[in-house]
């Protein structure tokens, strides 16, 4: 099996967007500190506690995010969070360039391959790495992404903290894939080491009741 981990690692301190909390992860308590309630071989026990955005780090947007009647993540089907998937390298547009219905064309037929319904399709926009660079890089085009919902995909994902190009306070690419109930996926990494464009996609979010967005594991299965 070959597996290529999509997901962005959470340190403490981490923020993945400047308007949101930056990541807590702290000692609830300390093995030293449990151990005198425990009995020889077990020296005690250890847990920590967390205190994170529902948008940190790699995660899967509800409807709920933009939409104020939309689903929130319980209610997300995980079907949208898994399946085959298509990746297509984009890196080679300007990364201040968003991606167009042009471009995507352009690379399906180059790959001789079509979105079909069911995908969950990953973009990757642009060649850098993931740091404070990233949030010059432009997302998806209101126009492409309602040529994505016309494809019927399941979710899209890219290796931006925003689909949308940042400055557009319209939100107009979240407002149309989320209010089409196709989820966005932000913030994967490693797009680089991909080597299949068809390939079994895994991101499956946490099941807490109510979130605007949940911290995902994604991975890429090429070989299984």
């Amino acid at each position: 099996m070959k597996i290529v981990d999509l997901t962005l690692p959470l340190p403490p301190g981490l923020k993945t967007n400047p308007t949101h909390p930056e990541t807590i992860i702290t000692d609830h308590v300390t093995h030293w500190f449990t151990a005198p309630r425990y009995q020889s071989p077990c020296k005690g026990y250890a847990s920590k506690l967390l205190l994170i955005c529902d948008h940190i780090g790699t995660h899967l947007d509800a409807p709920l995010h933009f939409i104020p009647d939309g689903k929130s993540m319980d209610a997300v089907p995980l079907e949208n969070t898994l399946g085959e998937a298509i990746f297509l390298d984009l890196s080679d547009k300007p990364a201040d360039q968003p991606v167009t219905v042009e471009i995507l064309e352009k690379k399906l037929a180059a790959k001789g391959e079509q979105i079909k319904p069911g995908d969950i399709v990953l973009l990757r926009t642009w060649p850098g790495k993931w740091g404070d660079a990233i949030f010059k890089a432009a997302g998806i085009s209101w126009p492409a992404a309602k040529w994505l919902c016309a494809r019927k995909i399941k979710s899209v994902g890219l290796d931006l903290p925003n689909a949308d190009t940042g400055g557009d306070m319209q939100r107009p690419c979240h407002m149309e894939l989320l209010g089409n109930e196709i989820g966005i996926i932000e913030n994967l990494v490693n797009l680089d080491k991909l080597t299949k464009t068809r390939l079994f996609f895994i991101g499956l979010p946490l099941h807490f009741i109510g979130l605007t967005a949940s911290p995902i594991r994604a991975i890429a299965v090429e070989e299984w």
